[in-house]
């Protein structure tokens, strides 16, 4: 496979008129989702490797939440509902004479992120976790009269002889058609968008100011010199004692904002909206319990939240692939949108290039010889540069393995968190 690379001539993306970017925070449900999807199927992944020395076959890139209830009051409040975590997925659950309990992997992931994430919950008495995993093998498996066949796949999800352990990184063959796309460097407003969401949702700042939420979402709007940012922050019920305590709060939280977008922006004008669907006659207000609207009716899916760069650029081409989840080993949705976020940074690192690097798969084709890696500059550049980025290129799919052990160890993040 020779890399397609291709030159369209633009502006830098600091330098266009308009641009939008949104990112969700921590505490978001589709936020918790893709981590919980993520940190589950790096602990399955290091759990198979250490006591069979292979990632078995898993998929947990379905996973959703269903919101609890909440009541709350000035000063405190009470969990009505419990938050449900459903487990929508596939895992192998057995190797050779072994039976491989995997929910205890998955309770204990979702366990610690969630006393993590929500030290206010009682989590034994308000979050259910609901197993709706299975181990059917997908289309393609075909019988024959007398009910046999030939097929691989039919024991796709388990382990009974060598030859079924020597398949299950499934020859290195891509698990789907899709298509990924990755980008860089991040643009000022992007950097900007996250900046204001991850110092809110820190650890320094929650010591600071406790009574700060998590499920933050944050959106940036530049308009050739001027910057619009809209937040929704929730407060914390226990650490507020009336209203005139949570609008003091909201405009301690606004003038952080504002700092943040200042650094960033210091000749444009700025404007900054915090939780504009308030209504203080109505007793409305983005006042919770744990910090998240999940513990009140929201709910929150893989794939819905913050693409690979931490944020949702809605001025640039990106992939809607949901990686969180997916196989490290073949799922060319997470393998290719790791693989592809290294070579756009290496090639801006190296050359100063913006770029735009397109993934494309197709199902059974070989990991190193996908159907198309294109990569789109802005500006033109010579042919030796052009070599040299098909060399990176080469070099990250001849070497994918290594990118699946940084992504289990977390050295790659598919997500924010």
């Amino acid at each position: 496979m020779k890399t397609f690379i291709f030159v369209n001539k633009k502006d830098n993306i600091d330098d266009v008129l308009f641009e939008v970017v949104e990112t969700k925070g921590k505490g978001h449900p589709d936020n918790i989702c893709d981590t919980l999807a993520e940190k589950i199927s790096a602990a399955y992944s290091n759990y198979c490797i250490e006591n069979f020395n292979v990632i078995l076959r898993h998929m947990i890139d379905k996973l959703s939440i269903l919101g609890g209830g909440s009541k709350v009051k000035f000063g405190g409040g009470e969990m009505i509902a419990p938050i449900k975590i459903l487990i929508n997925g596939r895992f192998t659950d057995r190797f050779q004479n072994q039976r491989i309990d995997y929910m205890t992997i998955v309770n204990k992931t979702i366990e610690d992120y969630f006393k993590e994430l929500f030290p206010e919950l009682d989590f034994q008495k308000y979050v259910e976790i609901i197993d709706n995993t299975h181990h059917n093998q997908g289309p393609g498996v075909i019988y024959n009269e007398d009910n046999t066949t030939k097929n691989e796949r039919e024991k796709f999800y388990e382990v009974v002889n060598k030859q079924d352990f020597e398949r299950h990184n499934n020859h290195f063959r891509c698990n789907d058609t899709s298509t990924t796309v990755s980008y860089y460097p991040m643009s000022k407003l992007e950097q900007t968008v996250l900046e204001i969401e991850m110092t809110l949702n820190s650890d320094s700042y929650k010591k600071k100011y406790p009574w700060t939420g998590n499920d933050i979402k944050v959106m940036g709007i530049r308009k050739e010199t001027s910057i619009e940012i809209t937040s929704c922050v929730p407060l914390i019920s226990k650490y507020v004692k009336d209203l005139d305590d949570y609008i003091e709060k909201l405009n301690h939280i606004k003038k952080d904002i504002h700092s943040i977008v200042k650094k960033h922006f210091k000749d444009h004008s700025i404007e900054i909206y915090l939780n504009t669907r308030d209504n203080y006659e109505q007793n409305d207000m983005y006042l919770t319990l744990i910090g998240s609207a999940v513990e009140s009716g929201d709910e929150g899916s893989v794939g819905r939240g913050n693409r690979s760069r931490g944020v949702i650029p809605f001025s640039r081409n990106f992939s809607m692939e949901a990686s969180c989840g997916k196989n490290p080993v073949y799922h060319t949705g997470k393998l290719f949108t790791a693989i592809g976020d290294q070579i756009s940074k290496e090639i801006y690192e190296k050359y100063g290039l913006e770029n735009v690097v397109y993934c494309t798969s197709r199902m059974g084709d070989s990991i190193e010889n996908p159907w198309n890696i294109s990569v789109e500059l802005n500006q033109d550049t010579t042919d030796e540069v052009k070599n040299e980025i098909d060399r990176i290129v080469q070099n990250y799919i001849k070497n994918h393995y290594q990118i699946t052990e940084k992504i289990i160890n977390h050295e790659i993040k598919i997500n924010s968190y």
